[in-house]
């Protein structure tokens, strides 16, 4: 049988009924944990947070050793460098055949020969330059940062590690957010009966009332009489995993 306490905290007149506030005991979990990876392989260099952490947005979780990346960004910097000389001097090129073409001084298969150079020299260049922004990107993707304010729930790497990501990435770090949580409570179907999902419902917490949102309410394994209700809720940050707390169920009495 549930345990829950019974408040009366107001009477409205629902047909020939009265509201009573139901407090159900519940427990609180993350409403979100992010398994985070990178889509590279290398050697870790950098862990610098460790299971607790707080940690802000973009805070540096882990990183790879960032030679092999920085050298890859100056190789195409200096190729993109050698194709933009060598595609001024084919452009150069291409307008003096168009140049010398429109006074009839050049055939058109030199035209056309001209401008296949110039197409394929701008086609190199945008590949170069691709390659380029690709390389930038696999430095940016070689460190590991939080995607919001969370908690480290757990560091799956240490430093001097490798980690080969081919087929599949390696879960690295597990950040849970703190700016939202989860309170789960078992309850009868009597109970649920005024609920609905996405409806408002109270929470209260370490002596704080929130207000949180019905997110599911469904059968409790192993036990056909309750059901399970799942209520998320925006918090300050300070609640964590684990923690207690009462979610208030408004209930008709006959």
């Amino acid at each position: 049988m549930i345990l829950s306490r019974i408040l009366l905290i107001a009477v409205a007149i629902f047909g020939s009924g009265s509201l009573l506030a139901e407090e159900i005991p519940a427990s609180l979990h993350w409403a979100q944990i992010t398994t985070l990876s990178t889509p590279l392989s290398g050697r870790i260099s950098s862990t610098p947070v460790k299971v607790g952490d707080n940690v802000k947005k973009n805070k540096l979780l882990a990183a790879l050793d960032p030679r092999p990346f920085q050298a890859k960004i100056r190789r195409n910097k200096a190729e993109v460098k050698r194709l933009e000389v060598r595609y001024q001097d084919i452009k150069r090129e291409y307008d003096r055949a168009r140049e010398l073409y429109d006074r009839t001084v050049l055939s058109t298969t030199d035209l056309q020969s001209a401008e296949t150079r110039f197409d394929a020299a701008s086609a190199s260049l945008d590949r170069a330059r691709a390659d380029l922004k690709l390389a930038q990107l696999d430095l940016e993707y070689s460190q590991l940062r939080a995607p919001f304010d969370g908690i480290v729930t757990e560091r799956l790497i240490n430093t001097g590690e490798t980690v080969i990501n081919q087929c599949s990435a390696t879960p690295m770090i597990r950040i849970a957010r703190t700016d939202k949580l989860l309170a789960t409570a078992r309850i009868t179907p009597q109970q649920a009966k005024g609920l609905v999902p996405s409806g408002n419902i109270s929470v209260v917490a370490a002596g704080q009332r929130f207000v949180g949102t019905v997110i599911a309410i469904r059968a409790t394994p192993g036990n056909h009489s309750l059901l399970e209700l799942n209520v998320e809720f925006n918090t300050d940050g300070n609640l964590r995993q684990g923690g207690k707390a009462i979610i208030e169920i408004d209930t008709p009495v006959k």
